[in-house]
C-alpha cells in the first residue's frame, strides 16, 4: 500500500512539474493559448457591444413593424401594410401608370430586379419614401425611415 502511495506522489508531482515547466519554456504549449486578462476583458466588451447592437436592431426592427402596419405614417389613413400585406398582387393605376402591388419580402432583390427593368437605381430608402409620399401622402424621415427600411430588410 506505501509503495502504491508512493508512486501515486511521484505522478502527482511529475504532472504539476510539467505543468509549471512546459509553459514556461515552449511557444506551444496549452497555457500560452489561453487569453490574457485583457484580452479576455476584450472579447468580453465585444460580446457585450454585439448584444448590445443586436438589441438596439430588434428595437429598430421591431418599432419598423409597428410603423408598417400603423395607419398613422401617412395622413390619408393608410398603412404600408395596406397595400402589401393586404393587397398584394392588386393592380392599380397610380397618376396614369398602371402598376402591381408586390410583397416587400425580398425587397432587396425585386428592387434590383425594377432598377434593371426601367433602367433606374433607386435604393431602398428612396424607393420607401416615394412610397410613403405618393401612396401614404406622408413625410417619413429619420428614426422612422430608418425603423421602416430596418424591418423591410428584415423580412
Amino acid at each position: 500500500m506505501e509503495d502504491t502511495m508512493k508512486k501515486f506522489l511521484v505522478l502527482v508531482l511529475f504532472l504539476a512539474a510539467s505543468v509549471i515547466y512546459l509553459p514556461l519554456n515552449s511557444a506551444n504549449a496549452i497555457g500560452s493559448t489561453l487569453p490574457s486578462v485583457e484580452s479576455s476583458h476584450g472579447t468580453m466588451h465585444h460580446r457585450y457591444m454585439q448584444h448590445k447592437m443586436t438589441a438596439r436592431k430588434a428595437k429598430l426592427i421591431a418599432y419598423g413593424k409597428k410603423l408598417f402596419y400603423s395607419k398613422s405614417i401617412g395622413s390619408n389613413g393608410f398603412s404600408c401594410a395596406t397595400c402589401h400585406v393586404y393587397s398584394v398582387d392588386t393592380y392599380i393605376n397610380m397618376h396614369g401608370k398602371g402598376m402591381v402591388i408586390m410583397t416587400v419580402k425580398n425587397a432587396k432583390q425585386k428592387l434590383a430586379a425594377m432598377n434593371k427593368m426601367n433602367h433606374t437605381h433607386m435604393t431602398l430608402v428612396q424607393r420607401v419614401k416615394m412610397c410613403d409620399r405618393m401612396a401614404l401622402k406622408g413625410h417619413v424621415r429619420g428614426r422612422k425611415l430608418r425603423a421602416l427600411v430596418a424591418y423591410i430588410k428584415s423580412l
